[in-house]
């Protein structure tokens, strides 16, 4: 994830900021039950297929209950 974050500025360090899709991932391989909402709040955003697209193509490496989580949020 940190070769994919985008790098931002703050208070003159430049720090790594993770994607929205890198932060669905983290949150599905969490799988705690306030998940599936903070999912669906970063999946409410601006460009969603296209993050979609990197989360499904990322999923297959996160444990199977990551997996139930996202076709349960998914339908």
């Amino acid at each position: 994830m940190l070769e994919r974050a985008a790098e931002s500025e703050v208070d003159g360090i430049h720090v790594p900021v993770a994607r929205r899709a890198d932060l669905i991932l983290l949150t599905l391989y969490a799988g705690g039950p306030q998940d599936a909402w903070d999912i669906d709040q970063l999946l409410a955003g601006a460009e969603t297929d296209a993050v979609i697209a990197d989360v499904e193509r990322e999923l297959p490496r996160l444990p199977r209950h990551a997996s139930h989580l996202w076709l349960r949020i998914r339908e």
